[in-house]
C-alpha cells in the first residue's frame, strides 16, 4: 500500500496543505521507523513516563497509513469525505477504528521472527493480548471529531489509562494492529529499546490508611 499527497488543486490554500500534511507525515514516519522498521504505527507522544499504580496517562499513537482512502479521477484525487488532504491509493477500506494496547514486561516483549529469506515480521495473534506477561490497557482511537487530513496532521490515536496495580519495573508498550496481517491475525507492534515506548511502574502509593492500590 502506497501513500501519495493528492495532486494541486484549484486554490494556493489547497496546495500549502497538502504540502504541509505531506512534511507532518515524512516526519512522523521517520520517527517511527527510527524504532520500529517494520511499522508504520507507534506511540508519537506520551503525558508522563513512568509512576505508581493509578496514575493517569494518554497515550497518543501516530499511523502513517491510517489516512482515508483515495477517491476522484487521476490528477484530482483527494481523501474521501475532504476536498483535498493526503490519502490512500490502492485501497477503498477506511482507516482502522481503533489499535489494542497492551503493556508487557520489557524483558519479556516479543521480538521479531524470521518469516522468509532475510526477512522479520512483527508476531500475530488474532486478538490484543491479555494473558501473562500482558495487561491489556484498552483501545486507541481517533480524537474527538475524528482526524482531518485536511489540517495537515497526520492520523493520531488517543488512549487515556491508569497505571495498572503491577509489580514495579520497567514496562513495554505492544500494540496490536488488526489490519497488519493477514488471515484475520493482528500484527503485535512493539519498540521496548525506546524511550517513547517505556513506562516505569512504581510502588504503589503510601496513605494513612496503608498502601494505596
Amino acid at each position: 500500500m502506497q501513500m501519495r499527497r493528492s495532486h494541486a488543486t484549484a486554490t494556493t490554500k489547497a496546495i500549502a496543505l497538502a504540502a504541509a500534511g505531506a512534511a507532518a507525515l515524512v516526519a512522523i514516519v521517520m520517527a517511527l521507523a527510527a524504532t520500529q522498521a517494520h511499522a508504520a504505527v507507534g506511540v508519537e507522544k506520551v503525558s508522563r513516563h513512568g509512576g505508581a499504580p493509578g496514575t493517569s496517562v494518554t497515550l497518543t499513537l501516530g499511523c502513517g497509513f491510517c489516512f482515508p482512502p483515495c477517491v476522484g479521477p487521476k490528477g484530482q484525487r483527494h481523501p474521501k469525505g475532504f476536498e483535498h488532504g493526503p490519502c490512500m491509493l490502492g485501497t477503498k477500506k477506511d482507516p482502522p477504528a481503533w489499535f489494542g494496547v497492551s503493556l508487557v514486561p520489557r524483558s519479556r516483549a516479543p521480538q521479531l521472527i524470521e518469516c522468509g529469506p532475510k526477512a522479520l515480521c512483527a508476531p500475530s495473534t488474532l486478538a490484543p493480548p491479555r494473558r501473562a506477561p500482558f495487561t491489556y490497557l484498552g483501545r486507541a482511537i481517533p480524537p474527538a471529531g475524528g482526524n482531518d487530513p485536511e489540517s495537515g496532521d497526520p492520523p493520531r490515536y488517543l488512549l487515556d489509562f491508569t497505571i495498572p496495580d503491577l509489580r514495579p519495573g520497567a514496562y513495554a508498550y505492544e500494540i496490536w494492529c488488526g489490519v497488519c496481517a493477514p488471515g484475520g491475525r493482528g500484527s503485535l507492534i512493539s519498540a521496548p529499546d525506546s524511550r517513547l515506548w517505556r513506562l516505569s511502574v512504581g510502588p504503589a502509593r503510601a496513605t494513612a490508611g496503608g498502601l494505596e492500590p
